[in-house]
């Protein structure tokens, strides 16, 4: 996969993420901390998830593996939606920088994370935004059972808004 393409996804992932989050502020407190039919329980614990995710993969990308640590056991209170929302928008211009710093022998630079573990560090970025993306349709189907539909969240027309 070339930077252009990789960057494009990057930037579907974050522009998703903050549809999401924009639109989960219209649940009341009540709904977004129920637990519901969701992977992770509740909203709050797919969203934590979800930044979490992010945050622990672009640190293994740049040298730092986390171990079996959350992104809140560094010091990031993630409690509630507005402290959710705002590191998820620091972690996506973070994540797109760290994209856009890379040239095309880094894009298939082989990343080890163990004996049984190597994979290109373009798939793992790419898989940052797939999995955002299995959290994020979950997201729409609660929020949208709440009242709260985010709309539309296709890669095609995304492209099209940026």
């Amino acid at each position: 996969m070339d930077a252009d393409s990789l960057l494009a996804l990057v930037r579907f992932h974050a522009w998703a993420n903050d549809r999401i989050l924009t639109t989960a502020a219209g649940l009341s407190d009540e709904e977004f901390r129920r637990t519901a039919d969701l992977d992770h329980g509740s909203a709050l614990q797919t969203l934590r998830h979800v930044v979490d995710v992010d945050w622990s993969w672009r640190e293994f990308c740049i040298g730092n593996d986390v171990g079996d640590t959350y992104v809140w056991d560094h010091g990031y209170a993630l409690d509630d939606l507005p402290a959710i929302h705002a590191f998820c928008l620091e972690e996506d211009n973070r994540l797109r920088s760290y994209v856009e710093s890379l040239d095309d022998a880094a894009l298939t630079e082989s990343l080890v994370g163990s004996a049984d573990f190597a994979r290109p560090r373009w798939l793992i970025v790419a898989h940052v935004v797939n999995h955002g993306t299995q959290h994020r349709s979950e997201l729409a189907r609660y929020l949208t059972e709440c009242g709260h539909s985010p709309g539309e969240l296709d890669l095609l027309d995304a492209l099209e808004l940026q």
